[in-house]
């Protein structure tokens, strides 16, 4: 998800194209290719660290944590990794005022470690 509604018209498509294949290279079904490959594709899409950054920030904000790969390959791109980290906190933001929850804070080079408890997770049982 990529909502940056100021973008002109030509950067938000080019934002929808890198979504998806930084995704698909990141922790999708292409994910065990080379990481030349990998950023090469995204450099296909775009080498401006702006928009790299932005989908950057849009992964780390993964409420699932499942996308450090794909902030890892986007840095390893050029993203401007504080552009990431300002549209990161504004994704974040806008998906709690929806109310999704974050079990983690996000994190740029994925999910850390779950440390088993005894007590059910709150809501399962």
């Amino acid at each position: 998800m990529v909502h940056v509604p100021s973008l002109p018209q030509r950067d938000r498509l080019l934002l929808a194209s890198l979504s998806g294949v930084a995704g698909r290279y990141g922790h999708g079904t292409d994910g065990d290719k080379p990481r030349a490959e990998a950023i090469a594709a995204v450099h296909e899409v775009t080498t401006d660290p702006r928009l790299l950054g932005i989908q950057a920030g849009v992964a780390m904000a993964d409420p699932h944590g499942i996308s450090g790969p794909t902030v890892e390959l986007l840095e390893a791109a050029g993203a401007d990794m504080q552009v990431a980290a300002e549209h990161a906190a504004e994704v974040r933001a806008r998906l709690e005022s929806q109310g999704t929850r974050y079990d983690q804070p996000p994190q740029a080079t994925g999910p850390e470690p779950t440390g088993s408890t005894d007590q059910p997770r709150e809501g399962t049982q």
